[in-house]
């Protein structure tokens, strides 16, 4: 299953994996990168329905948790005495045969499935007779702390997408209703990243309005040189530009109300930026602005983001150039968005001519999405 931003994956799943428990007695398994992504997975089945009696994972925070908290040596027990479970853990928990053995689930769930290695994939598909990948290939790959011969490094969904960029029928489904964006944000992600099969469900979004605030993605240009992962042109612009729009009228599903600086996201590619983008609006009396990488806020939203590319051109880029105009990464800060994202550059950020087809491309998409 191949989820874009905001298109409910989690909710669809939970509803499935309800579903087969129910209905069909399934035991079904979770597993994930974090923990966290697997409670919340938990979380949501529990919230479809399913009783938590029959829901279990080691660990958690004992006031808060819903299900079941067992120890890692009652895995099996639980598994065999319920027709009809879910079990969360980690893929050392299903890839070991002895708390989960070979075939005990009718169901694995890999949730965040384009960050969950091809290799881990495999190790894990034992416990199961049959798989479901949950997750967005065109988002941030897992972080790798070394290098493995393909296609072992690769999530299991950008294995199976091969090349493509959205999942084909043949393979899967893709849920092509996103309810998080705007349609004017929406169409530049749906191109940039999602072969134009993305759609904004207009009913809950199109009513979104800023006053005198355009939807989509803007620019916002400002000059600057020698700058490489810090902009200081960029942090005033950015909190100048905050001051300008706030307390004005934002409207949405829920009515209309001034904008508060918890509506406003701000993402930049390196720390250093992060500290100076934080300096800049705790001097301007800004704190609630929300501000981090983009590696950081994968998963949150609000109806203005900021994207700041900080550097002044690609000789200043300390990564390279592929690392700040890497389309996964756009995608991520782009779709953070619910009413408008504003790319904050320097025009001399994207005058070079690339050594590489990939580079051309990266530079091309850049361009559609700011010009």
């Amino acid at each position: 299953m191949h989820g874009p931003p905001g298109t409910g994956k989690t909710h669809t799943a939970a509803r499935v994996i309800n579903r087969l428990v129910t209905a069909h007695s399934w035991r079904v398994g979770v597993v994930a990168q974090s923990h966290a992504v697997v409670e919340n997975v938990l979380g949501c089945v529990i919230e479809a329905g399913l009783d938590p009696a029959v829901v279990a994972k080691k660990g958690g925070d004992q006031a808060t948790v819903r299900w079941q908290q067992i120890d890692h040596t009652a895995y099996q027990a639980f598994i065999a005495d319920h027709a009809g479970c879910v079990i969360g853990g980690t893929a050392w928990d299903f890839a070991n045969g002895a708390r989960v053995p070979p075939g005990s689930l009718d169901l694995l769930v890999i949730d965040e499935a384009g960050q969950f290695c091809l290799a881990n994939t495999i190790a894990v598909a034992p416990a199961a007779r049959n798989l479901l990948l949950l997750g967005d290939p065109q988002q941030l790959p897992q972080v790798s702390q070394g290098t493995h011969p393909e296609p072992v490094d690769i999530s299991a969904l950008a294995w199976l997408v091969d090349g493509q960029r959205t999942l084909p029928d043949e393979r899967g489904y893709f849920l092509d209703r996103s309810y998080r964006m705007h349609p004017d944000v929406c169409a530049a992600v749906s191109a940039l990243s999602y072969e134009g099969r993305l759609h904004s469900h207009a009913a809950q979004t199109a009513a979104r309005h800023l006053a005198g605030y355009q939807a989509g993605v803007q620019v916002l240009s400002v000059r600057h040189q020698a700058n490489s992962i810090e902009s200081p042109e960029e942090a005033v612009a950015i909190a100048t530009e905050i001051e300008r729009i706030l307390n004005r009228p934002w409207t949405d599903e829920k009515g209309t109300r001034p904008l508060k600086t918890s509506d406003i996201m701000v993402l930049a590619p390196y720390n250093a930026q992060v500290k100076r983008i934080r300096d800049q609006l705790s001097s301007a009396n800004l704190n609630g602005v929300r501000v981090g990488t983009v590696d950081k806020f994968q998963g949150g939203q609000a109806p203005v983001v900021f994207i700041s590319m900080t550097a002044s051109s690609i000789e200043d880029v300390p990564r390279g150039i592929s690392f700040l105009l890497n389309r996964n990464r756009l995608n991520v800060a782009i779709s953070r968005a619910q009413y408008a994202a504003v790319i904050v550059r320097s025009e001399l950020l994207t005058q070079y001519l690339p050594a590489t087809p990939a580079g051309l491309v990266d530079l091309g998409a850049f361009l559609a999405l700011t010009e």
